[in-house]
């Protein structure tokens, strides 16, 4: 998810348009707009659901400045990346401060859209390298790394999913589409009871629908009607 925070709406408009563009690439995206700091976006802040990019004025009227609102963001979430721009650069010194952990400081006057664009592209990138999945269960709060994941099953007879990691097998009581919706573009949905991380893939069985992971671990949940796209996710298999 994308959050741009800034009362200008020249700025705003071409900073989703370039969004957008990024977005295409990755197969859309979601983009939550602010012009001041308000209980909508307080929500989206403290929302774990997924992780965000954060594009931030520092100065805008009428409400609190980037560098606050960067502020509350790490206060709950050190994962989600926070890019900050401003047309005042004399002002780059207090954000960097304020020690919230930018990825990058923009200059309006400067070649800005290209420079958001890069800053863009690199984060999006990032963030597939180092999602988190953060779960509460039965009690539990479960931080996961994405890249960590194998597979994830659907159980056969309740709402419960088991997510196999490197290292450990996790049950948790999520259904496969919320599991779904916050995984990255490394995982692939071979049946609608299973994701699998297409990294993890050593191997695949297309005749008997068996998919043999680097773990050693296998899983035979490969619809025929997933297998095409699967053999152009992993060609070498």
């Amino acid at each position: 998810m994308f959050i741009l925070y800034d009362d200008h709406d020249l700025f705003m408009e071409k900073s989703k348009s370039i969004i957008d563009s990024i977005g295409n690439m990755m197969g859309g995206t979601s983009i939550k707009c602010f012009s001041k700091f308000d209980e909508d976006f307080e929500q989206v802040i403290q929302d774990k659901s997924c992780k965000k990019i954060y594009v931030l004025d520092i100065e805008v009227p009428g409400s609190i400045s980037g560098i606050e609102v960067a502020k509350k963001i790490r206060k709950f979430d050190w994962d989600s990346i926070i890019i900050m721009v401003t047309s005042h650069t004399e002002l780059g010194y207090e954000a960097l401060k304020a020690q919230i952990m930018l990825l990058d400081f923009i200059s309006k006057h400067s070649d800005w859209e290209n420079n958001l664009r890069s800053a863009l592209t690199k984060a999006v990138s990032l963030l597939d390298n180092k999602n988190v999945i953060i779960l509460d269960s039965n009690g539990l709060t479960y931080r996961i790394h994405t890249t960590d994941i194998v597979y994830i099953l659907k159980d056969s007879k309740e709402r419960k999913c088991t997510i196999r990691t490197l290292n450990d097998k996790i049950m948790v009581s999520k259904s496969i589409t919320d599991l779904g919706k916050r995984l990255d573009r490394r995982f692939f949905q071979s049946h609608r009871s299973c994701y699998v991380n297409i990294e993890q893939i050593s191997t695949v069985d297309w005749r008997n629908s068996v998919i043999h992971f680097r773990t050693g671990d296998t899983v035979d949940y490969l619809a025929r009607d997933k297998k095409k796209e699967l053999r152009i996710l992993t060609p070498v298999c």
